[in-house]
């Protein structure tokens, strides 16, 4: 029997076991190589985010909302924005977050996504109303080809023109505007339904749905210099849009649309949603208020401002006769529980035919409105 001495088993033996555990020395050193690289890059964007960029970070989806409606009403084409705290599908769904009157967002792309930051740069698409309003304010050329802006501006440098004079309150305008478009839009949807949506829908085809009175409202207050925005909510009825607007150092709710009576009147004007405060508003309306400004003060309300107020349906009985003559609608706040009320006294008053009233719950007080048919 010829025994096996050779060395050749037992080297290839060691030779395989040395060469697995080279391998695995490789791994650990390729793994070990990424972790470090991967704390770097955790490092590096950390730094980024609260270092380089802490300055321009925006925090929350109400700041970086806030931001992108300033920039478009700077006129900004694009811009670039470090944020903290917003989901990727807020980012995604920008739009249904910004009412500007002044644009959209066109594009986005989120250039960097690490934790809770984002980098993200988005393109706006701006507005026939943008161009019509820099035209107002700063004189600014439109672009030839805009005729649709050019039209908007036609309309809002007549009105002013006509309607607003130096002396006028901001009180004054905000009334003078809000009646011009209750009187000359009629609530509904011209040719191209898209044009009912939009202050060109509004004001020069005269007809529009509420996103097209708020829009309108918001472009003519800014060119007068009076601070306004447009809200985005909703009431029983569906999706809605109405005004927050700036007087006296306080903001207030003013709804153009709820103050156009259906079907369409005319020149018969109430002002029932001129400047409520959100606890008014909220009895019909909702919508997200951390996106908007708080409404608490009722000093410019209509009909305090007016002294259309009354304690009770007595006193209104003895001080509606004020308004007598001086229009044919009479419009009060009474401060009273009473559900109806008995108006057939009015008929003393002058040689009226006929009356048609409505009575609108706010909650604290009641609106009464009336139309007078005269003879």
């Amino acid at each position: 029997m010829i025994k096996y001495t050779g060395g050749s088993p037992q080297q290839s033996r060691d030779g395989g076991l040395t060469g697995s555990l080279g391998t695995k020395k490789k791994i650990l050193g390729v793994i070990s190589i990424v972790v470090v690289l991967s704390l770097m890059m955790v490092g590096v964007r950390w730094l980024f985010f609260n270092v380089i960029k802490s300055s321009q970070m925006l925090d929350g989806l109400v700041e970086f909302r806030a931001a992108v409606v300033q920039d478009m009403e700077d006129g900004d084409e694009s811009g670039m924005y470090y944020v903290s705290n917003v989901a990727k599908s807020d980012v995604h769904n920008i739009n249904k977050y910004i009412d500007s009157a002044y644009g959209s967002v066109d594009t986005y792309r989120i250039i960097i996504e690490t934790g809770r930051y984002l980098a993200i740069q988005l393109n706006y698409e701006l507005s026939d109303n943008y161009y019509a309003v820099r035209k107002y304010i700063e004189g600014t050329d439109i672009p030839e080809d805009n005729i649709r802006a050019k039209q908007i501006y036609e309309v809002i440098d007549s009105f002013i023109n006509d309607n607003i004079s130096d002396g006028m309150s901001d009180l004054d305008k905000e009334i003078a505007v809000h009646d011009y478009i209750v009187e000359n839009c009629v609530y509904g949807y011209p040719d191209n339904n898209d044009d009912a949506y939009t202050a060109y829908g509004a004001l020069v085809l005269h007809q529009s749905v509420c996103d097209g009175y708020a829009e309108a409202f918001f472009i003519i207050m800014s060119c007068l210099g009076v601070k306004c925005d447009i809200v985005v909510g909703s009431t029983e009825e569906g999706l809605h849009a109405w005004n927050q607007i700036e007087l006296g150092g306080e903001w207030y709710n003013v709804d153009l649309t709820w103050d156009d009576s259906l079907p369409d009147m005319g020149s018969y004007l109430k002002h029932t949603y001129v400047n409520v405060d959100d606890s008014t508003l909220e009895l019909t309306h909702s919508w997200e208020k951390q996106f908007y400004r708080e409404c608490a003060d009722t000093a410019y309300n209509f009909y305090k401002k007016r002294f259309y107020t009354y304690d009770s349906f007595d006193e209104y009985k003895k001080g509606i006769r004020i308004q007598m003559g001086g229009s044919n609608v009479l419009e009060a706040a009474i401060y009273t529980d009473d559900e109806t009320f008995d108006l057939s006294f009015l008929y003393n008053y002058g040689n009226i035919r006929s009356i048609n009233y409505v009575v609108e719950d706010m909650g604290g007080y009641k609106v009464v409105v009336v139309y007078l048919n005269m003879k």
